[in-house]
């Protein structure tokens, strides 16, 4: 699905390449880059931050138990200098899930380390907040720096246009710079590319047309694999908004055939099959670095024969 999204940008050679505008140029497709993790801890934690979150010596201990959970870091710039801070883990239901499940801690700012290291066995909370996270990790990628930090600023100014139970963060790296601005949207799970305030909306909300929001999905971090992300797509695009409150779970069959069974509210149950092939390899340039000169390939995948037994 090679949709060219936003604005048009010149000069995509040399040292002043914008990796953003080279990905919308090139017509990119950010399906299958939002990572696959069993959950994600999330943390106000104080700039600066070095490039790599994970890098922050006094950070050590919460990387190592994040790593063995098999889920992301993500650090949140703190909302209020000073105050109580948030530490939230998300958790995908073992098996298959709707959206993650979240439990959340608010400490001393000197605690942070230690509810993140306690929060896991925590009970999920009931209520029903939403925890937008924009990208504005600018020494990890300037686009995120740029984009990423002026779509937060929007959101943030308008705390309306996202509805009530709505928090929008400022965070860490999440991967796909190249597509910035992006955005996680928890508890769904769901990673989008080319942002703005107008499709968050909709996002956050999950209605109106979905369209352009399509080619924009990098897809749910709750799936098992790059291909169970890309045939959910397809089946969003058949099922539409619906889909993201539905228990999912996705499986890779062999021959580049995978798998997605949904269970609906009411009880019934679908199966969704195609095939999934990786269609090209693409580089995966750097802000400031020809591509040519790019050390990492991504692949852009297609997906064939979508069929419901």
């Amino acid at each position: 699905m090679a949709t060219s999204i936003g604005p048009e940008s010149t000069g995509s050679s040399g040292s002043g390449l914008l990796c953003s505008s080279w990905a919308r140029e090139q017509h990119l497709d950010p399906i299958g880059t939002a990572g696959c993790y069993r959950g994600y801890m999330l943390l106000e934690w104080p700039l600066p931050w070095p490039r790599d979150l994970s890098d922050d010596p006094a950070l050590a201990p919460v990387v190592a138990s994040v790593r063995s959970a098999g889920m992301r870091l993500q650090g949140l710039v703190p909302a209020l200098a000073g105050g109580p801070s948030h530490v939230i883990a998300y958790r995908w239901p073992a098996g298959a899930g709707a959206r993650f499940e979240r439990t959340e801690l608010v400490v001393d700012p000197a605690e942070v380390v230690s509810a993140a290291l306690a929060i896991l066995e925590e009970p999920p909370s009931a209520d029903e907040t939403t925890d937008v996270l924009v990208c504005t990790h600018g020494r990890r990628d300037r686009c995120c720096g740029s984009l990423g930090t002026a779509l937060a600023h929007e959101l943030l100014a308008d705390p309306c246009l996202l509805g009530e139970d709505v928090r929008v963060w400022r965070t860490s790296h999440t991967g796909g710079h190249r597509f910035a601005a992006t955005a996680v949207v928890l508890p769904n799970g769901t990673a989008w590319a080319f942002c703005d305030k107008a499709a968050l909306a909709r996002i956050v909300r999950k209605n109106g047309p979905m369209d352009d929001l399509l080619p924009r999905y990098r897809g749910c971090g709750g799936m098992g694999s790059s291909a169970i992300q890309a045939l959910e797509r397809a089946v969003l695009g058949e099922v539409g908004w619906p889909l993201f409150d539905m228990v999912r779970r996705g499986a890779e069959l062999g021959g580049h055939r995978t798998e997605l069974v949904v269970e609906d509210p009411s009880g019934g149950r679908s199966v969704w099959e195609a095939v999934v092939r990786i269609e090209r390899e693409v580089p995966v340039p750097g802000c400031g670095v020809p591509t040519e000169l790019a050390t990492k390939t991504e692949p852009q995948l297609v997906v064939q024969g979508l069929r419901r037994r």
